[in-house]
């Protein structure tokens, strides 16, 4: 997405950034960003804050219409709910390492575009708990549906450490 001009006007609707229908979103949804409804396109608030960072998308106010900055986006879209910015920071992280990156259920993100493998990313912050039962369950439901389990480990420093989970036995 570097050297592109395109810029998108979005706007905050509930707990998602939306791009109203302008033609060009297209090239978002190539790009694997967010889900097409009714003409718009619907981002999940860490696609909202890459896509703000990379310069790519501006969220303006409704009241008055001036931009919003990335601190009080983060601020509404993720009220109540700390776990959106660490998903964000797996998010960033692998979409700069080239995957592309979508939301599955809870601290889960599925991971694909680098070989025809898909992958299923369980984050799991350092110093959080995070039980051998849980892994178990995340394994298995990761086998169900045909995708490699790998542990984005997030530690103190927002540092990143992935691991390859293949099979637990005890």
């Amino acid at each position: 997405m570097e050297g592109e001009a395109q810029r998108f006007d979005g706007r905050i609707r509930g707990r998602a950034a939306v791009i109203p229908n302008g033609g060009a979103i297209g090239e978002l949804r190539e790009r694997g960003f967010g889900e097409p409804r009714n003409g718009d396109l619907i981002l999940s608030p860490y696609e909202a804050f890459y896509l703000i960072e990379k310069g790519k998308l501006r969220i303006l106010d409704p009241k008055g219409g001036r931009e919003l900055s990335l601190e009080e986006i983060v601020g509404r879209l993720s009220r109540g709910r700390a776990e959106v910015w660490l998903k964000y920071l797996v998010f960033k992280d692998l979409r700069d390492r080239g995957y592309i990156v979508r939301d599955f259920k809870g601290m889960n993100l599925e991971v694909y575009g680098k070989g025809p493998q898909r992958r299923i990313a369980r984050i799991i912050y350092e110093g959080g708990e995070a039980s051998l039962d849980e892994l178990r369950r995340a394994l298995r439901a990761s086998a169900r549906a045909g995708r490699e389990l790998i542990l984005a480990v997030v530690d103190r420093r927002t540092d990143i450490v992935y691991y390859s989970l293949g099979e637990l036995k005890l």
